[in-house]
């Protein structure tokens, strides 16, 4: 019995502790019967110990989200496997490899149902807080809930756009902070997305070892 659907094969996810301490991040590069391994194509993976207790989470932009539990059966440079796997209720999918950030980005309105045309220059945001899902901007501009938008910001040489949306309003000291979901964007765009918040994490643990 597979413990997780075949559809999510090749989705990243995150390998944390129990307690929550991030161990590593990857892909699932093969589903087994009662197990899952991960792979990372951009850095080695930690050595665990053998029967440790990992949490397991899976993002799916087709799928969606997976919050799962398991034991490390192996353990190597190049690759991981997980077994007794368990679903757990998805309760953390808003903190799926979400990372505080300042990337400063521009943007520009989409037209809605009841402005069907926009003819407004461009404007400037600073990205706080990203994910896979979504992400956090301040901006001087006065935004509406349910407002759709580009967002554009560079990476790996190129200015890549984000089709987003307007979730929630929160009060940011001099500035209006929205809370954004992305919206339909290509497998390019998300897998750019994907490697970049890899890469940031990366540092991330290499940084809490004290390795950078």
């Amino acid at each position: 019995m597979f413990p997780i659907p075949t559809q999510y094969l090749h989705s990243p996810c995150e390998i944390k502790t129990i307690s929550n301490e991030l161990l590593t991040t990857g892909s699932i590069s093969d589903i087994l019967h009662g197990a899952i391994q991960i792979c990372n194509d951009f850095d080695v993976l930690p050595i665990v110990h053998c029967n440790t207790p990992v949490k397991i989470n899976v993002y799916n932009n087709t799928v969606g989200f997976k919050v799962l539990v398991g034991r490390v059966f192996l353990s190597t440079s190049e690759l991981m496997q997980i077994t007794n796997i368990q679903n757990l209720i998805d309760f953390e999918r808003r903190s799926f490899f979400r990372l505080k950030v300042t990337k400063k980005a521009k943007a520009c309105l989409l037209p809605t149902e009841t402005t069907e045309e926009i003819d407004t220059p461009e404007f400037e945001v600073t990205i706080t807080d990203l994910s896979l899902s979504g992400l956090f901007i301040n901006t001087e501009r006065k935004l509406e809930i349910d407002q759709p938008f580009i967002v554009t910001f560079p990476l790996y040489g190129n200015e890549i756009p984000f089709s987003c949306k307007v979730e929630r309003e929160k009060e940011v000291p001099h500035l209006n902070g929205y809370g954004c979901s992305f919206l339909d964007n290509t497998t390019h765009q998300f897998d750019l997305l994907c490697r970049y918040l890899f890469e940031l994490q990366r540092e991330q643990i290499k940084s809490s070892r004290g390795l950078l």
